[in-house]
């Protein structure tokens, strides 16, 4: 039996209104422990909870995600507008240094570096407009569960959502440690190379030179390899958001596809006992595609940010690469390890995207594999039609009006740097 749609409503709000500050601590202690607890399963279990809900107490711990509940704290919504005002101060000293690069492989630096900020910039700043409609999409992902099959112990069923569970876990994990390497390189280049700090930037009264006020370069240091840190936290944990939306898009089109093959198995029941089924698995179809168009709204900001940034990094990194490697081995072995890294989030950002693009499509497949369905009643049959021809049509996440985050986009991007790389230099 169905929940009516306006206790489904209050519930949703009872539930995302409960979410405050200690309540996301709270997550996060348990969350090796239930990474834990899922990993040692013999037999598939329920997982605890979504993946995503993690990467939104992280957020919500950085100060990072002011929503209902969260806002109506006045120390945290003060936080919140000084951690943007703080990426905003750190971008702007940078643009200010821009034109004392000596060289262009100085150049080169300052621009890998602006791109990045501006990057986590335009991604927190849209995580503060939308985190409340994030958290609705966080809740809808969870509708196979609570509407569709509340109390299911399927094998298959539990295997995928394990699988899916340990994927975001395991990734978030790697990514976690790889961000914070990143993060002490940055910090101990300044311990290598005296008088330089972690970023190229300028700011009065010549505060930026050791030689001339060493208490304020210090000062500065610190101020820059915190912001950095948290900034380089919180962009891993936006990012994580975003893919493990992707990844949860896929496995509910996975579920969808064994249900819809289920329906198969119902040979000995009525007509209407299978339509009213069938419909139900309808009904969740037509919720991920709503979701897909929610969750494109949503990040639509962030993922244009995310595309330009990754086509001019990966360019002027490579680039750079060139041009440092014969006259300044340290400076090019940077350049190596920041285009690696955006490789590294390019790919995963399509690799998940064309997981939910082929996964779409294989729901037409799984409602032709529906045994038996020529049959039914042509009422059926016509229903059991309009679900294949509907998804016919691939769902996508993208980055309007460029083209959508899949395996194809991530070789139209390598393309178009190679192009641009060799008249670059073509042109030296």
């Amino acid at each position: 039996m169905e929940m009516p749609t306006h206790l489904v409503r209050q519930l949703k709000h009872l539930v995302m209104a409960d979410v405050g500050y200690q309540s996301n601590l709270g997550i996060m202690r348990h969350f090796l422990d239930e990474f834990r607890s899922v990993l040692r399963q013999e037999t598939p279990g329920r997982i605890p909870r979504l993946a995503l809900n993690y990467n939104r107490a992280s957020l919500s711990l950085l100060c990072q995600y002011p929503n209902k509940k969260l806002a109506q704290l006045a120390l945290y919504r003060g936080i919140n507008w000084f951690i943007m005002c703080n990426v905003m101060l750190a971008f702007w000293t940078m643009v200010v240094a821009l034109p004392e690069s000596k060289n262009v492989i100085d150049m080169g630096d300052d621009l890998v570096w602006l791109s990045g900020m501006g990057l986590v910039f335009t991604k927190i700043f849209y995580m503060h407009l939308r985190c409340n409609d994030i958290d609705e999409i966080i809740w809808d992902f969870d509708y196979y569960n609570r509407e569709l099959r509340p109390h299911h112990m399927d094998e298959e069923v539990l295997g995928w959502q394990r699988l899916c569970y340990l994927a975001e876990t395991g990734l978030y994990i790697n990514c976690f440690f790889l961000v914070n390497f990143f993060s002490a390189a940055v910090f101990l280049q300044p311990l290598i190379s005296k008088g330089k700090l972690p970023f190229h930037v300028i700011w009065p009264f010549q505060w930026h030179r050791i030689d001339l006020h060493p208490k304020m370069f210090w000062v500065l240091y610190i101020w820059l390899s915190c912001t950095s840190q948290h900034n380089l936290m919180s962009i891993l944990h936006v990012d994580m958001v975003g893919i493990t939306t992707f990844l949860q898009t896929a496995l509910n089109l996975k579920l969808l596809c064994i249900e819809m093959r289920r329906l198969g198995e119902m040979r000995k029941v009525s007509d209407a006992r299978f339509h009213e089924e069938f419909c139900r698995v309808v009904r969740f179809h037509q919720h991920i595609i709503s979701l897909v168009k929610r969750a494109n709204k949503a990040f639509n900001g962030a993922f244009i940010a995310q595309m330009i940034a990754s086509f001019s990094l990966i360019s002027i990194a490579t680039f750079e690469t060139m041009a440092a490697a014969s006259v300044d081995p340290k400076m090019a072995a940077k350049f190596v390890l920041l285009a690696m890294l955006a490789f590294i989030q390019l790919s995963t950002w399509c690799i998940t995207g064309t997981l939910v693009y082929t996964q779409s499509l294989e729901v037409a497949q799984a409602a032709f594999e529906i045994k038996d369905w020529h049959t039914k009643s042509t009422e059926i049959q016509k229903d059991i039609s309009f679900v294949i021809l509907r998804a016919q049509k691939p769902l996508m996440y993208v980055a309007e009006p460029f083209v959508p985050f899949t395996l194809g986009t991530y070789m139209i991007v390598l393309k178009q740097c190679y192009r641009l790389l060799a008249l670059l230099r073509e042109s030296m």
